[in-house]
C-alpha cells in the first residue's frame, strides 16, 4: 500500500472524513453530534497543540487521527487522542509515526484515549492500559 499521512488545516479536507464518522455513530461508538465535532475541529485547525491527520492511499482516505496536547505543570505533557480511525494495522502505525513526530517538541510522555466500547481490544491491540474511571453527568 502506497500511503501518505498529512496534517490537515483545511476544513474542506476534514469534511471528507464524515462518511467514517457516520459509520462510527451507526455502530454506536459515539453519540455526539457531527455538527459539534466539526465546529470544534474547525476552531482548532490552526492551534499548534491540536492536530488532524489523514492517511491517504493514493487519494483515498484510509484513516485519520484527531488529537491535542495538554501541558499541565506538575502533571506532565500528555496527548489526548479524540479519534483514531484505521481499519488496517499499517494505517494505524503510519498515523502513529506522524503523531509521534508532531508531539516530539512538546516532550510528551503519555498518550490518553477515551473509550466507550471494546476496551479489552484497545488494550490488547494498541497497548493502552486503564488508569482511571471517567464519570460524567448531564448538567
Amino acid at each position: 500500500m502506497e500511503m501518505e499521512v498529512r496534517r490537515i488545516t483545511n476544513i474542506a479536507e476534514v469534511l471528507k472524513c464524515l462518511p467514517f464518522e457516520r459509520e462510527i455513530r451507526k455502530k454506536g461508538r459515539d453519540n455526539s453530534r457531527e455538527s459539534q465535532l466539526l465546529l470544534f475541529v474547525e476552531s482548532q485547525l490552526n492551534n499548534p497543540y491540536f492536530a488532524f491527520f489523514i492517511a491517504y492511499d493514493r487519494e483515498n482516505i484510509v484513516g485519520y487521527c484527531v488529537a491535542f496536547v495538554s501541558i499541565i505543570q506538575g502533571i506532565g505533557n500528555r496527548i489526548h487522542i479524540s479519534r483514531w480511525y484505521a481499519k488496517k494495522r499499517e494505517v494505524f502505525e503510519a498515523l502513529e509515526r506522524s503523531v509521534r513526530e508532531w508531539i516530539r517538541p512538546y516532550n510528551v510522555k503519555i498518550a490518553q484515549i477515551t473509550a466507550v466500547n471494546h476496551i479489552k481490544a484497545i488494550q490488547r491491540r494498541y497497548k493502552f492500559n486503564p488508569v482511571s474511571i471517567c464519570l460524567e453527568r448531564r448538567i
